[in-house]
């Protein structure tokens, strides 16, 4: 199946939806849309299923660690609203997310056969807490207390959004949008492979025990393949159209996360890199090239091909509109070209 990643180039939420829905018929995601403003930020737009963790310095575009408490206050209220309040102060707001609720209206609407899976996301805790600067100048990231508290409150906010999108009957896939973990092992992203488990772990943790979800990791750029396998989700994004002969390092792992009954998103039609001569059968003939070499390293065709997702490589909010409309169009014209020698 194909689906989507994050961010759109568009103000009209309608709009944005309408030519989601049109593309990507299967497994449609709700957009978000920075270009209506800071709040539609991937890392502000959940601020406040966060507080008083965090709080949103909009005039800067970005946030602001603890709003003017101790760390000991803005973590005691955050563990009392995690433990005492119910879901809906970690879900999405309309004042936040307007390609959400929208797609919540148009899905709601359709037919009930129409549209059988959708697709959410939440910004990861690596990503986020990498963002915020603490009182001594470095990212709550570092601050494994703080870091754990924030992975939790994005895996509740997930189980949130999971609940908001629960009514419109479809099956659910929710990724969490790591990417910070692009310069994972680099001296400029100083983290262990422990940290990296550990805080995807806790957002999943919360996750699941809140609500039911196919769980994925996206992640644009390069980084160790093999430790996001390890980490626990059931489906693992990646930039294929720039770094799939990456993933081809480890097999042992794609096998382990396949026989799990795990699978792979393929990032086939590149976003930032985008040309505009690509052709749905040219990047359709680089991934099947990815799914022959796997089948040479011993991973059985049926798993390649039954468990696997096309996407495009990321997010594509900082595009020109018709550029984020043809790599929509190449995404499902790339599904559709597997499915038919695949099937």
């Amino acid at each position: 199946m194909a689906t989507g990643i994050g961010t759109l180039p568009y103000s009209d939420p309608a709009f944005a939806v309408d030519l989601v829905l049109s593309r990507l018929g299967e497994m449609p995601y709700w957009p978000q849309l920075p270009n209506l403003g800071p709040q539609e930020d991937m890392n502000l737009q959940y601020a406040p299923a966060l507080k008083p963790l965090v709080t949103p310095d909009y005039e800067r575009g970005g946030l602001i660690a603890f709003g003017g408490l101790s760390r000991e206050e803005a973590l005691a209220g955050f563990f009392e609203r995690l433990l005492g309040e119910d879901l809906e102060s970690f879900a999405l707001t309309k004042d936040s997310a307007a390609g959400f609720f929208t797609f919540l209206e148009k899905v709601g609407a359709a037919a009930p056969d129409a549209f059988p899976w959708v697709k959410g996301h939440v910004t990861g805790p690596l990503t986020l807490a990498a963002s915020v600067p603490g009182p001594d100048g470095k990212a709550l990231l570092y601050d494994d207390e703080v870091a754990e508290a924030l992975a939790r409150g994005l895996g509740v906010a997930a189980a949130a959004q999971i609940k908001q999108l629960e009514p419109l009957g479809r099956r659910i896939m929710i990724f969490l949008d790591e990417p910070f973990l692009s310069g994972y092992g680099s001296a400029f992203t100083p983290v262990s492979r422990e940290k990296v488990l550990g805080l995807l772990g806790a957002a999943m943790e919360e996750l699941r025990a809140r609500a039911t979800a196919v769980i994925g990791i996206h992640c644009c750029g390069n980084m160790d393949w093999g430790l996001l396998a390890d980490a626990g989700a059931d489906v693992i994004n990646l930039d294929s159209a720039g770094f799939g002969q990456h993933l081809l390092l480890y097999p042992a792992k794609v096998r382990e996360l396949m026989e799990r009954g795990g699978a792979v998103a393929w990032g086939a039609v590149p976003t930032v890199e985008f040309r505009g001569d690509e052709t749905a059968r040219g990047l359709w003939r680089g991934l099947r090239g990815l799914l022959e070499e796997l089948e040479a390293k011993g991973l059985p065709r049926e798993l390649l091909a039954s468990q696997a997702l096309v996407t495009p490589a990321c997010g594509m909010g900082s595009l020109e509109a018709d550029k984020a409309k043809a790599i929509l169009e190449l995404t499902a014209g790339v599904s559709e070209l597997a499915r038919q020698e695949y099937a």
